[in-house]
C-alpha cells in the first residue's frame, strides 16, 4: 500500500473514530448504529467493515490508539521523572478523564462502559506488569502470582475511576490519584519487601 492510501486509510478511521464520539455525547452507546456512525463519518458501508467488524471493534480500536498515545506519553514522562515509582500511570489517566469526563460517563452509561473497561483493564494490566518487572529484581519471586497483582492494580484503579466519576470528580486528579497511589504502593511495597 503506498504513503497516499495509508493516509486515507488513517484519515476514514479517525473520522470513523471522531464521528463514535460526538454520537456518544448525544445519545446512548446502545442506541448508536452502524448507520449512524457511517452517515456522520459520510463513509460508505463497504468502507466500514473494511477497517472494522462492528462498532465494539471501532470503540476497542479507538481505546487502542489512544493507549499508543498514553504510552509514548508515559515514556516522556519515564525519562523525565514525573510519577515517580508509581505502580502505574494514573495520574494520567484521572486527567484525561476530567478533561473528557462527559464523554467518560456518557459511555459508561450509554451501555459501552463493560466495552471500554475491558479494553482498558487489558491496557493497565499490561503497564502494571511492566512497571512491576522493572521495580522486582530478576532473582526476587513475588509472594504472589504477578498476574494476580495485576488484575487487582487495574480493576481497583478502574473502580475508583469509575466512583470518581460517579461522585462528580469531588477531588482533583492529583487529589484522587495521590489516595490511590497510596493504597496501591503501601500494597506494591508491602509485597517487594516481604
Amino acid at each position: 500500500m503506498n504513503e497516499k492510501a495509508d493516509r486515507r486509510v488513517m484519515r476514514t478511521k479517525r473520522a470513523l473514530h471522531q464521528a463514535l464520539m460526538e454520537l456518544i455525547l448525544e445519545k446512548r452507546y446502545d442506541k448508536i448504529t452502524i448507520q449512524d456512525i457511517i452517515d456522520r463519518a459520510n463513509v460508505g458501508r463497504s468502507t466500514f467493515y473494511a477497517h472494522f467488524l462492528d462498532k465494539e471493534d471501532l470503540l476497542v480500536k479507538g481505546f487502542a490508539v489512544f493507549s499508543n498515545e498514553l504510552n509514548d506519553h508515559l515514556q516522556t514522562s519515564a525519562h523525565e521523572g514525573e510519577e515517580g515509582d508509581h505502580v502505574l500511570h494514573s495520574l494520567i489517566f484521572f486527567r484525561h478523564a476530567n478533561v473528557h469526563h462527559e464523554l467518560y460517563k456518557a459511555m459508561l452509561e450509554g451501555g459501552g462502559g463493560d466495552v471500554l473497561l475491558e479494553a482498558a483493564r487489558a491496557h493497565l494490566k499490561e503497564d502494571i506488569q511492566n512497571h512491576l518487572d522493572r521495580l522486582l529484581p530478576q532473582t526476587i519471586e513475588a509472594e504472589l502470582p504477578m498476574p494476580v497483582i495485576t488484575s487487582f492494580l487495574a480493576g481497583a484503579m478502574l473502580s475508583v475511576l469509575v466512583w470518581w466519576l460517579d461522585a462528580e470528580r469531588p477531588y482533583s486528579p492529583e487529589e484522587i490519584n495521590c489516595m490511590f497511589q497510596k493504597l496501591a504502593m503501601d500494597g506494591v511495597r508491602n509485597l517487594l519487601n516481604s
